[in-house]
């Protein structure tokens, strides 16, 4: 019997962030043939060896998702490796927290440009190759963020991420003629870097105000990415996926 995923052919832009090494690890276990994209060519690089040893192939790329040109040539290296492109997640993300009369512009500029525009210029690019073949999965990284506004995340993360939302939700009905769906996941607090890097006091802080009590973990998130990237969620376009341990409720 085969994967959820099985010859599925899927790009993942911010290969190397550690939802995606976890989304990478599940994609590749549900049988998806993967090709990754992100800005830290050492971590791509390293990923690539390790899967190796594992006896797994995963092809990888270098660019820069603010740039429209290296994204161009990235799906279309994409493209030509996988022979074509089934599945988009989109994972990429930067966070420069301040109060807003403390924000630069730049520091504006740069998350809006990764967080939204970034995904903008993937979805531009890999859009085209799913239209051709009548089918396509997109799954979107949005954050809880971007749905209410949360300390610490900064009004130019929040915005990006609602933006995320909307761009989601305009490209599901946009793409809906050629069965692409395109969907979204907003998390709530994860363990992650971030969070490991708070001291104990804060970090139980974090937890006591979580209905469920505790933190996600990466996989919980990686799950939902993996059910709407496969067939199983073939009638559910536009929808955003809360998974925040009851943060949102």
């Amino acid at each position: 019997m085969g994967g959820r995923l099985e010859q599925k052919k899927a790009v993942i832009v911010g290969g190397a962030s550690d939802l995606a090494r976890t989304a990478n690890a599940l994609f590749l276990r549900e049988g998806a043939e993967l090709f990754l994209i992100d800005f830290d060519a050492e971590a791509l690089n390293a990923i690539q060896a390790e899967a190796a040893e594992r006896g797994q192939k995963i092809s990888v790329c270098r660019a820069d998702i603010t740039r429209p040109e290296q994204v161009e040539a990235a799906m279309d290296r994409a493209a030509g490796e996988l022979g074509r492109i089934d599945i988009l997640v989109n994972t990429a993300g930067i966070i420069r927290h301040a109060p807003i009369t403390q924000m630069s512009c730049e520091d504006w500029n740069a998350v809006i440009q990764v967080n939204l525009t970034g995904y903008f210029n993937s979805c531009k690019y890999a859009v085209p190759r799913m239209q051709a073949q009548n089918y396509g999965r997109i799954v979107n990284i949005a954050s809880i963020g971007g749905r209410t506004g949360r300390p610490g995340c900064g009004c130019n993360y929040s915005a990006s991420k609602a933006g995320v939302i909307g761009l989601t939700q305009a490209l599901a009905k946009e793409l809906a003629p050629w069965s692409i769906t395109v969907n979204a996941v907003a998390p709530g607090p994860l363990k992650g870097r971030m969070f490991y890097s708070m001291t104990p006091e804060q970090q139980a802080s974090l937890e006591a105000g979580i209905p469920l009590g505790h933190l996600g973990d990466m996989e919980h998130i990686a799950y939902a990415v993996l059910f709407l990237a496969s067939d199983e969620a073939a009638y559910a376009t536009g929808e955003v996926l809360d998974v925040n341990g009851g943060l949102y409720i």
